[in-house]
């Protein structure tokens, strides 16, 4: 399975100061014409949703951006982000990120990222194949 994930830039150490986790709800609930409710599984995996913050120093703010537009597509390619855990694993912008600068010297970023169940594998599984361009790296699970 080959997967294209969006290489993040040297001076965003992809961590993360405040971090917020669920998983999404896999299931559809259907109140039937006889009143009982049918449950049913929508998929199978575990889908995980994050809200993250944390505050980057001015000299950041184009790289930051460059990441989330060109890089990440705005949200269509995947990149690595460090858990609080301290693995690093795939996720994905899911909408634009919040941002707001504190002062000239420093600035807050608020981002929601997705994770899909296809995505739980360590980057050591991963096996880089080739550069596409400065910005993805395509990759296959080994």
């Amino acid at each position: 399975m080959a997967l294209s994930i969006a290489t993040r830039p040297v001076n965003i150490d992809g961590c993360w100061a405040a971090w917020t986790e669920q998983a999404r709800p896999d299931i559809i609930r259907t109140q039937m014409e006889n009143n009982t409710v049918k449950v049913r599984r929508r998929t199978t995996g575990n889908h995980r949703n994050a809200e993250v913050a944390r505050t980057h120093a001015a000299e950041d703010y184009q790289g930051f951006i460059d990441w989330f537009n060109v890089a990440c597509q705005q949200g269509i390619l995947p990149t690595w982000i460090v858990t609080p855990y301290g693995v690093e694993e795939v996720w994905r912008f899911s909408e634009p990120p919040s941002i707001s600068w504190k002062d000239p010297k420093a600035f807050e970023v608020q981002c929601k990222f997705e994770q899909l169940s296809g995505w739980l594998f360590p980057r050591d599984r991963l096996a880089a194949d080739y550069v596409e361009n400065d910005y993805v790296d395509k990759y296959y699970v080994v």
